[in-house]
């Protein structure tokens, strides 16, 4: 099974870290095309490549880091590379002899050493960029990710113009089949059963071989079974306790679990906005999975639920918010039980944002994102995505449009 070759967002960071930095990191959980870009970029740019998923490779790199170094001629591109920390020194000092950008590019998975070795060793030497599952955007074949940036407008009219430009240019989609595709290249290149089964054995793989590397774990199936309850909380607020409780498993090992999770990218924990506007508001953060097939398949749910389209408007608005340092991305629940899935922030405009699954939608659907703007003077407005194809002003700063208008 051969995967197709899909035009990457991130190329465009990449290219002026290379450029500005002595060394580039980019991060994300495994089998997401980490390797594929980066073997792209460094042909492009006349770098050799090294993957530490070579046991000879790997045992160098261990044992004569500068060595390896030698032989990539004072640029390369190494992949994997935080299965050897003891590389890091090593790079260190090349970097600070030479002193010049675009020296190394090193990619890191699944572990917790790469981001704290690097920052200690290379701290002002390195930029990071996560990459992320495939966007629409990138299945559509774009090189741009579409982005949010628009909806921040005050321009209401045009707006609306943006939304049924790209409505159009997208044509209608089901969400059902967009959320079963998800993003991992491999995975969508796979027909529906097979799809299923890569994805299961990725959990499988994870938790019987990737997080003994990361942690001291007794028992596999404890954690896997661990990961397959995550998996199931997809765009539920985080319940530590209740995790704790349905697992049998302390509250300090969930907790530690995690955060392994967490720092492999496979989860996506998106913090409560609680700026005070009067309202009592929870502060527990939601539990997004990374890739929204992975939530599907991981946790061996036979249909998608709303929860599923809710992590997949997530996954967007994560790469959205990447991109740049005056972007955020928040959830809102106050304790009397009003909530909005999202709250984009872009520098301090705010876009609350409610998902919906149904076909047709109203201004009922969008209560809580018309309190939530009338409660921040911030808020631009607010956006009720669904799978009604109708794009309309829901109320004079509400706005309805279809999930693949802004996907």
């Amino acid at each position: 099974m051969s995967t197709p070759k899909y035009p990457r967002s991130l190329r465009k960071a990449l290219i002026p870290d290379l450029e500005t930095y002595p060394v580039v990191a980019l991060m994300g959980a495994r089998q997401v095309g980490k390797s594929t870009l980066g073997r792209e970029l460094a042909e492009e740019r006349g770098m050799a490549y090294r993957t530490l998923d070579d046991r000879d490779v790997l045992r160098q790199a261990r044992e004569d880091p500068e060595g390896l170094l030698d032989e990539l001629a004072g640029a390369g591109f190494i992949d994997e590379a935080q299965r050897a920390p003891e590389l890091f020194l090593a790079v260190k000092a090349v970097v600070d002899r030479e002193q010049r950008a675009g020296q190394y590019l090193l990619s890191g998975s699944n572990q917790p050493v790469m981001p704290g070795a690097v920052g200690d060793s290379l701290l002002g030497r390195a930029a990071y960029r996560t990459l992320r599952p495939l966007t629409l955007s990138e299945l559509r074949l774009s090189e741009t990710h579409a982005g949010w940036d628009f909806l921040f407008d005050h321009d209401t009219p045009g707006v609306i113009e943006e939304l049924e430009r790209r409505a159009a240019a997208s044509g209608m989609l089901n969400w059902r089949t967009t959320v079963e595709t998800g993003g991992f290249p491999k995975a969508v290149a796979a027909t529906a059963d097979m799809r299923r089964r890569l994805l299961d054995d990725y959990v499988e793989v994870f938790a019987n071989r990737d997080i003994r590397e990361l942690l001291a774990i007794e028992s596999a199936d404890r954690f896997e079974q661990f990961m397959r309850l995550v998996a199931s909380r997809t765009g539920q607020i985080l319940n530590v306790n209740g995790l704790s409780g349905e697992l049998g498993t302390p509250v300090t090992t969930v907790r530690r679990w995690l955060d392994a999770l967490e720092r492999s990218f496979l989860i996506e924990l998106i913090p409560a906005f609680s700026r005070n506007a009067g309202h009592r508001v929870t502060k527990a953060p939601k539990l997004f999975m990374a890739d929204v097939a992975l939530a599907l398949a991981a946790a061996r749910e036979p249909e998608p639920t709303g929860f599923h389209l809710e992590t997949l408007v997530a996954s967007d608005l994560a790469v959205w918010r990447d991109a740049s340092p005056n972007r955020g991305v928040h959830h809102w629940r106050t304790q009397s039980g009003q909530e909005v899935d999202f709250v984009a922030e872009r520098e301090r405009r705010l876009l609350p944002i409610e998902t919906k699954t149904s076909t047709a939608v109203g201004a009922s659907d969008a209560r809580h994102v018309k309190v939530f703007v009338e409660g921040y003077d911030a808020a631009v407005r607010g956006l009720l995505l669904s799978a009604d194809p109708a794009i309309r002003a829901l109320t004079s700063k509400v706005i309805a449009a279809p999930w693949w208008a802004v996907l």
